[in-house]
């Protein structure tokens, strides 16, 4: 069994750089494996096994398919490609087609799909090729909400991550929530946009939350930003858009059973003792970790 790391560039045009005072400078060892000079941002994610390299672009793009909006992942082998197929533990899931010899697409369909896979589930691709050492792997990957091509003022600063929550909502207990926050005396922050515009709370550091139906609308098309806004009582004072896009955000391959590599984690006991100590009628959750790291310390 062959497992190794995972390479992961990012380039963002400067206009996009501007997101202080938080430094998201990545890491020194992450190295230059392509760019889309065409895209604002272009980002690739990238692994390798034996003499077999995979690379994904990491910014998920919408299409219609089957009648249905879609997220469409595309990767580039080194090696002529004889199959692929897409599953996650004990079922096939999502579409995987051959599009050229060395390159194939995801797609996952918007609703159970994307929501499933959106809120933390990583995803498997079982890659068999013509040629190369080995003939079979597979890779798994993570696919998140991220924000990125942030524009305007340095005053605003909102996180990157956007991150699934475990609260309890009548019969949808998962939450999207992202992070702003905003320099010097600010009564207030809103976020406008033609659709997906999530619920802020919680001065000075506002939480914005978005449910899958509104998150899915802030990020399809990916191309619309959301503009935020952020003031006193006199009327804003600063003004800031960023864009909200799925991104695969982890890559890894092993030519070994995939269930053996990445078991599903068990409940972690850290995550269980904070979710049992919080007081009866907690409906929030997302103190305690993730939404599918608290979501199996429910049962």
């Amino acid at each position: 069994m062959h497992l190794r790391a995972l390479a992961l560039t990012c380039f963002t045009a400067l206009a996009a750089c501007d997101n202080a005072p938080v430094d998201n400078t990545l890491p020194a060892s992450t190295e230059e494996v392509g760019v889309n000079t065409a895209a604002a941002t272009a980002t690739r994610i990238s692994a390798a096994i034996g003499d077999n390299d995979l690379s994904f672009e990491t910014l998920g793009t919408f299409e219609q398919r089957d009648g249905v909006r879609a997220l469409i992942l595309r990767a580039t082998a080194n090696r002529y490609l004889a199959d692929v197929l897409s599953f996650v533990p004990d079922d096939a899931f999502g579409d995987a087609h051959i599009i050229s010899e060395r390159r194939f697409e995801i797609v996952l369909h918007e609703g159970y799909e994307l929501n499933t896979v959106l809120s933390g589930l990583p995803l498997f691709i079982r890659v068999t090729t013509n040629t190369g050492t080995p003939r079979a792997y597979t890779a798994r990957i993570v696919v998140a909400p991220r924000f990125y091509d942030f524009r305007g003022d340095s005053g605003i600063w909102i996180d990157e991550e956007v991150t699934p929550r475990y609260v309890i909502q009548g019969n949808d207990n998962l939450i999207y929530r992202g992070h702003a926050t905003a320099a010097g005396r600010v009564d207030w922050l809103s976020v406008t946009a033609p659709d997906g515009i999530p619920s802020v709370y919680g001065r000075p550091n506002f939480k914005l939350d978005w449910t899958y139906t509104k998150l899915h609308e802030a990020i399809d098309p990916h191309t619309v930003p959301l503009a935020f806004s952020a003031g006193g009582d006199d009327g804003p004072t600063m003004q800031k858009t960023a864009r909200l896009v799925a991104r695969v955000t982890e890559l890894a391959l092993t030519d070994g059973d995939a269930y053996d590599v990445w078991p599903s984690p068990p409940c972690d006991p850290v995550v269980s003792a904070c979710y049992h100590s919080q007081p009866a009628g907690t409906t929030d959750f997302g103190q305690c970790g993730t939404y599918r790291q608290v979501l199996s310390c429910t049962y």
